[in-house]
């Protein structure tokens, strides 16, 4: 893999500093400049233009060899109003086979169906390789210009790793210039990560999504309590919060965890689902530093210890609340006054 050439210097946020020699956080465009705007969007709707034209020799090869009945229906479907092709896609959202077909009918079709294709990247590993081979597929998508369309990464890892693989010293700095890049991502999923790896220094790895961050999903993190909430504070924006825990792993600590500093006060103002949460610090150094939480949607899942906390810092905006206990276990849909 090459890391990103001069050509590309333009359409990379964050290129290599030439003084440290490690890669920097990217500059973020400003959402508000309609011109800024503007222009992002025409550089993504040419660098899919240009990507269409590369197959498009292959699919007339291929459609010049079918009856001309079929070429006739092919060029009819090219022919729909691009509003039509985008309402039709829209189906097809969880039917990736589909709209993969799709996306070899013509160049609209392909336009309409590009970013539903790539909106998702998933990165897993095998648990035995920690060089950071798994991460080579963001120079691909870097290649091909579609580093724009991924909205949502999805990291997966396994309790039964040897080892992980997803930690600080899988980015070496082409994979951490690469990975600055991706910086149109609203949703996390991340499974199994070893927040304490990243500790101190997480937002060298996390920082550039900030901006653009609204929920996150983890799935049995390996952290302290306190390192979690460090954790969470990175993301100005975030809205919704989703943990579930079916085993606690606490690592020891690398630094002394009274020396974390949160670095912002998030929003918190979507939904937050819990499910066998117990870490009541982790919500009293949020609640103390953000003063109080502003969550509409509570989901507590045999997380009892942090009811009362949480309900008591959502009171002024709680709108629903949903909670399923170790007696009861079932599931009692709430709604109070935010009034």
């Amino acid at each position: 893999m090459t890391p990103p050439t001069s050509r590309d210097a333009g359409r990379t946020q964050n290129p290599m500093s030439s003084i440290s020699g490690t890669a920097t956080p990217p500059v973020h465009t400003n959402d508000s400049d309609p011109c800024a705007v503007r222009t992002a969007g025409l550089t993504i709707s040419t660098r899919m233009t240009t990507i269409w034209d590369r197959s498009k020799a292959k699919i007339s090869r291929l459609l010049g060899k079918v009856p001309a009945e079929v070429w006739s229906t092919h060029e009819s479907t090219c022919r729909l109003p691009y509003e039509i092709v985008e309402m039709i896609t829209a189906h097809l959202t969880r039917d990736l086979r589909t709209l993969k077909a799709c996306s070899l009918t013509c160049r609209s079709w392909y336009s309409a169906t590009a970013p539903l294709l790539h909106h998702t990247l998933t990165l897993v590993g095998d648990g035995h390789e920690t060089n950071g081979s798994q991460l080579e597929q963001l120079s691909k998508l870097h290649e091909l210009g579609l580093v724009p369309l991924v909205k949502e990464i999805r990291m997966k890892q396994s309790r039964g790793d040897l080892s992980p693989w997803f930690a600080h010293w899988a980015f070496n700095d082409s994979h951490l210039s690469y990975f600055y890049t991706l910086a149109n991502v609203h949703t996390l999923r991340l499974q199994e990560l070893d927040i304490h790896l990243f500790i101190p220094g997480s937002e060298r790895y996390f920082g550039h999504f900030s901006p653009t961050l609204r929920s996150i999903t983890l799935f049995n993190p390996r952290c302290t309590p306190r390192q979690l909430s460090h954790f969470l504070s990175l993301f100005t924006n975030l809205d919704n919060i989703a943990i579930r825990i079916t085993y606690e792993y606490v690592p020891s600590a690398t630094i002394d965890d009274t020396q974390l500093v949160l670095f912002s006060k998030p929003k918190f103002q979507g939904r937050l689902l819990l499910y066998d949460f117990r870490w009541v610090d982790t919500w009293m150094h949020l609640i103390t530093w953000c003063d109080g939480l502003r969550f509409h949607y509570v989901d507590l899942h045999w997380s009892e210890s942090c009811v009362p906390m949480l309900l008591e810092a959502c009171a002024e905006t709680l709108g629903i609340l949903r909670f399923s206990s170790v007696n009861s276990e079932c599931c009692v849909g709430l709604s109070t006054d935010s009034s």
